[in-house]
C-alpha cells in the first residue's frame, strides 16, 4: 500500500528582509550623515553672514574716510581783512570736543562741491561741518553738514541733524576722530584758527580714524565692563586714514595788491624778517603769542600790522610791544 506524502507539512520557502537592528542600524547611520551635513551648512551660512559684515563694514569706512578726505584736502582759508576782529571773521578752521582720537565736531570751509547745475556758474567753496549724534536707540551717527555758499558771518557753534543741508553719512559709529598736525610737526587733538599767526591758522596734515560696531563672532564679548555676556555687537577694527591740506591761507588783501601793482617790497625791515631772525636765534613763540594778546586784548591797530608781517614795518610796532619784542630784532 502506497503512502500518499502529507504536502500541507512542507516547511514555507524563507523569504528574504531586513531585521530589526539592521533596521535601527541604518537609521541611526543617515541621523549621523543628516547632522554632519546640517553643521556643515550652518557653518558655511555663518561664515558667508560674518563675510558679509565684514564687507559692510569695510565699505561704510571707506565711503566715511573717502568723504572727509577730499573735503580735508580742499579746505580753505581766507585771512581776516586789516581792521577785523578774527573773533568776527566768517572764514574758520574749527576742531572741537576732543575725544580720545580727536576732534569729533569740525567745521571749515573747502572746495570741494560739484556744481549742482552745470549751466550755473556757482562757487565751489561752501563751509562744511562733520559731527555725531545719538539715534533712538543710542548708536552713534556721522553727520555731514553743507551750507549753500561761503560764510557770511562768524559762527562758532555747530549745526545738528535738523538743519538744512545735513546729510547722515555712516551709522552704528565705534569710535571718531580728527587729529591736526601743526607747523611744528606735533599731533593736536584740536583746532582754532581764529587767533592763529597766517602761517599757522591751517594745519598741514588730519588723520581721520573711524571704527563701526559689528556683530559678534562665536566666543567674542565686548570688552565694556557694562556689557552684557551675551553681547551682539562688538567694536569693529579701527580704519584710519591720513590727510595733507593742499592750499595754504589766502591773504586777499595781498593778493589784490599785488595783482595791481601796489605790492612792492618795503625798504624796512619787516615783521616777517624779524620772525624769521627770532627762531633762528631760539625764540620763535613770541609772534604768536604778542598777535594773540593784541587782537583779544582789543589793540586793533596793532592786531592789524600783526596780522600783515610782510607788509608791516617792524619799527612801527617794537614801541608797542614794549618788553615782549624779542632781543634779536632790537632797532
Amino acid at each position: 500500500m502506497k503512502v500518499r506524502p502529507d504536502y500541507s507539512r512542507r516547511i514555507a520557502p524563507r523569504r528574504a528582509g531586513f531585521t530589526l537592528i539592521e533596521i535601527v542600524g541604518a537609521f541611526f547611520l543617515m541621523v549621523v550623515v543628516l547632522v554632519f551635513m546640517t553643521g556643515i551648512f550652518v557653518e558655511n551660512r555663518r561664515q558667508r553672514d560674518a563675510a558679509t559684515e565684514m564687507m559692510k563694514e569695510r565699505l561704510s569706512a571707506s565711503s566715511a574716510l573717502a568723504l572727509m578726505a577730499a573735503d580735508i584736502e580742499a579746505a580753505v582759508l581766507v585771512t581776516p581783512a586789516p581792521g577785523v576782529d578774527p573773533g568776527n571773521h566768517p572764514w574758520q578752521f574749527l576742531g572741537e570736543d576732543d575725544g580720545e582720537f580727536g576732534s569729533t565736531s569740525i567745521r571749515f570751509v573747502t572746495q570741494n562741491a560739484p556744481a549742482m547745475n552745470a549751466s550755473e556758474h556757482a562757487s565751489s567753496w561752501v563751509e562744511v561741518s562733520y559731527f555725531l549724534e545719538e539715534d533712538e536707540e543710542g548708536q552713534l551717527e556721522l553727520w555731514r553738514w553743507r551750507s549753500a555758499r561761503p560764510p557770511a558771518e562768524a559762527t562758532r557753534g555747530f549745526p545738528d541733524s535738523l538743519d538744512a543741508g545735513s546729510a547722515r553719512v555712516a551709522v552704528g559709529i565705534s569710535d571718531f576722530g580728527v587729529r591736526w598736525l601743526d607747523s611744528e610737526g606735533e599731533w593736536v587733538d584740536s583746532w582754532d584758527s581764529t587767533y592763529q599767526s597766517m602761517s599757522k591758522m591751517l594745519p598741514d596734515a588730519a588723520e581721520i580714524t573711524i571704527s563701526f560696531f559689528r556683530a559678534a563672532r562665536r566666543g567674542e564679548q565686548a570688552d565694556d565692563e557694562t556689557a552684557s555676556e551675551f553681547s551682539t555687537v562688538v567694536p569693529g577694527l579701527l580704519r584710519t586714514q591720513r590727510v595733507t591740506l593742499v592750499m595754504r591761507p589766502l591773504d586777499v588783501n595781498a593778493l589784490i595788491e599785488l595783482a595791481t601793482g601796489g605790492g612792492g617790497e618795503l625798504d624796512c625791515f619787516t615783521i616777517q624778517q624779524c620772525i624769521e631772525v627770532s627762531a633762528e636765534e631760539g625764540d620763535p613763540q613770541w609772534y604768536d603769542a604778542a598777535y594773540e594778546d593784541a587782537c583779544e586784548g582789543g589793540a586793533d591797530d596793532l592786531c592789524d600790522m600783526l596780522g600783515s608781517p610782510l607788509n608791516t614795518c617792524w619799527s612801527s610796532i617794537e614801541d608797542s610791544l614794549g618788553g615782549s619784542a624779542p632781543e634779536s630784532c632790537a632797532s
